[in-house]
């Protein structure tokens, strides 16, 4: 098994104060979201790799520096797989971009324009899209909602990813979350662009909206294109699987159809990475 999302920071170095009190409503207690090399290997048993990242996003206060996650790869080469992260609202992105590739060997991008509070479709993100195509990068985007009050719900939205996807078409691009709540938008993107993924982190955890979303795929013949990651420190990886096995208990003996368990477990077992051209 591969999980392609989790997160690797720091509270007290990479989050502000405010963006640590709004973080509680994301599962509606406190959490502490720092991670833990040796937590986060023990989580991560089930897995043979795993693709960590941080997150840059000033708007709503969170700023996890690349050599952060190189180093905490650094120490697990043989499980962890490091991505990038990228504001592109902030000077010098493009530099960091490159650095984070070419001098600190990270894999990927992870973006996140509803906490930065850009539209992908942006100018200033062209030159993040070539770069990652000529170079092998996937993109790993956040989209649907999230808790942080200053993220604008307009830059979430799957459907922007449309016109991304059309102009790079090369360019492996993953939508994280089935961009939930907004999965029917995400679903039409993917089924449309070869190269365009959805991943189904944390959402198990509602069960009647992960029920409704699978078979949605499911209807829409989209299962191939979904990817098994937990959102951690969100969701543990026993949670996790757990929990997507367990997407049919909502509907128990209602006759309601039924996600085929085949299709889940073609997931959980996904070459994601090969997918996405990252190599070994």
């Amino acid at each position: 098994m591969q999980n392609v999302h989790a997160h690797v920071w720091d509270e007290s170095k990479h989050f502000q104060e405010h963006t640590v009190r709004e973080s509680d409503l994301s599962r509606g207690s406190r959490l502490d979201l720092s991670v833990r090399l040796e937590a986060l290997l023990e989580d991560m048993r089930p897995f043979e790799r795993v693709v960590v990242f941080g997150l840059k996003a000033r708007l709503t206060g969170y700023w996890v520096p690349d050599e952060y996650v190189a180093e905490m790869v650094a120490r697990a080469p043989d499980k962890l797989v490091g991505f990038a992260a990228c504001d592109p609202t902030q000077p010098g992105y493009m530099e960091e971009l490159q650095k984070a590739r070419e001098d600190l060997g990270l894999r990927g991008l992870k973006m996140g324009p509803i906490y930065a509070g850009f539209d992908p479709r942006d100018p200033r993100c062209e030159p993040v899209y070539d770069y990652c195509r000529e170079n092998d990068m996937p993109i790993i985007a956040h989209t649907g909602t999230t808790f942080n009050r200053e993220a604008p719900l307009a830059f979430g939205r799957p459907w922007l990813w449309d016109e991304v996807a059309a102009r790079h078409p090369d360019l492996p691009i993953v939508l994280a979350h089935l961009g939930h709540p907004f999965a029917d938008e995400c679903i039409s993107v993917i089924r449309k662009h070869p190269q365009v993924y959805a991943d189904i982190a944390a959402l198990h955890y509602r069960p009647w909206q992960f029920y409704n979303m699978m078979m949605l795929a499911q209807e829409y013949g989209v299962m191939h294109k979904l990817l098994f990651g937990t959102d951690y420190p969100f969701a543990g990886s026993d949670e996790a699987i757990d929990g997507v096995r367990g997407v049919n208990l909502v509907v128990a003996d209602s006759g309601l159809p039924r996600v085929s368990a085949e299709a889940i477990e073609e997931i959980l077992e996904r070459d994601a990475l090969a997918l996405l051209g990252v190599r070994p």
